[in-house]
């Protein structure tokens, strides 16, 4: 199959990152898999740069701008919405709210359009009337997690497929689990005022302050220099700036526990790598995480935007090594249950389901 994949961006993410990871494996199993981004539209006072952008066309950037990942494909970026720039095709996946739109609007022949829904973009983005329509479209919608499921039917009466992404175990994995003396605890640091960041440094402060010793560990993409982050915790701690995969598997693996204070998640893919790396979860019931997150059992689990739940969580993992320990073990072998194997399969199934249909 010729199959087209839409991207809202390149930059490291948990949904771009299991989008490049599906592409890649259509085209090791003989697709022809092309990915298209759209480039950084101009201000409105930048009309040269604009018609240049016009002008140039398509732009292909080679494969190893994707740093963070072992990516075979070109990415090439389209100045702006408009189906000049995309070759015909039998299958095109998009993703995000503005790529949706701007998909359903092509002829068929480029491609049947599937929406690849990894969150419910309405809770966050700035442009929530335009995100919720897309939802209301009348094609084909694959989810990643029962949570959006459940929503697209309940506020759309849209059904779609679920697929859960898995977690690739040839890159995170645990070689052998050591505990640390001082426990050490690893949490994304994300600018979104909903991946709750600044909860979770309410979390840790409220554990230090009952005198527990604990390292706190936090990677992000974000801020090379982490000195403001610093400041406004009022504390230091390791920090490690657009890790590499390898050196982000052994974060995992160098730590005890996983902290995920977010608000709400489509899945929550960094969550289900440290529980690979057999790091114990603690987490928000962030909707998405439900798939993977048996409270008391996988991880432990309280309400959303809870602090004192999140840091009596880690406290009771603190307190009992046993219970830290099954944790553990727990959440490593749920998460060993998806398999991408099986995932490229099942998404292969809804293309050829959908080219029946249409």
């Amino acid at each position: 199959m010729k199959i087209n994949f839409i991207l809202p961006h390149i930059r490291l993410s948990g949904g771009v990152k299991l989008l490049f990871e599906y592409a890649n494996r259509l085209k090791r199993r003989g697709h022809e898999v092309r990915v298209f981004v759209p480039r950084k539209v101009p201000k409105w006072y930048q009309l040269r740069d604009k018609w240049k952008m016009r002008k140039d066309g398509l732009q292909s950037l080679r494969p190893g701008v994707v740093e963070w990942m072992d990516n075979t494909l070109a990415i090439e970026m389209f100045p702006e919405p408009g189906e000049r720039y995309l070759p015909d095709s039998d299958i095109l996946v998009a993703s995000a709210w503005q790529n949706a739109e701007f998909a359903a609007q092509l002829p068929l022949e480029k491609g049947a359009f599937l929406y690849f829904v990894l969150h419910y973009e309405s809770l966050w983005t700035r442009h929530k009337n335009r995100a919720v329509k897309t939802y209301d479209l009348s094609c084909k919608m694959i989810t990643i997690s029962t949570w959006l499921k459940k929503t697209l039917i309940e506020n759309h009466g849209k059904k779609a497929d679920l697929l859960v992404t898995p977690v690739d175990p040839e890159v995170f994995f645990c070689e052998q689990k050591k505990w640390n003396s001082i426990p050490r605890i690893a949490m994304l640091h994300h600018d979104y005022d909903w991946k709750g960041y600044a909860e979770g440094i309410e979390v840790i402060k409220k554990i230090l302050e009952q005198e527990k010793k604990v390292e706190l560990v936090v990677f992000g993409e974000k801020l090379e220099d982490p000195r403001p982050l610093f400041d406004k915790a009022g504390f230091e701690f390791e920090y490690h700036y657009r890790p590499t995969r390898e050196r982000l598997r052994k974060i995992y693996e160098s730590c005890d526990i996983f902290l995920c204070p977010s608000w709400y998640e489509g899945l929550g893919i960094p969550s289900m790598e440290a529980m690979a790396c057999r790091c114990a979860l603690v987490t928000s019931d962030t909707g998405g995480c439900l798939d993977y997150a048996i409270n008391g059992k996988t991880a432990l689990v309280s309400p959303s935007r809870d602090i004192e739940g999140l840091s009596e969580n880690i406290i009771r993992l603190l307190d009992d090594k046993k219970l830290l320990e099954s944790i553990s073990q727990n959440g490593h072998e749920k998460i060993s249950e998806f398999d991408w194997h099986e995932s490229c399969g099942q998404l292969v199934s809804f293309f050829e389901k959908s080219l029946n249909v249409n």
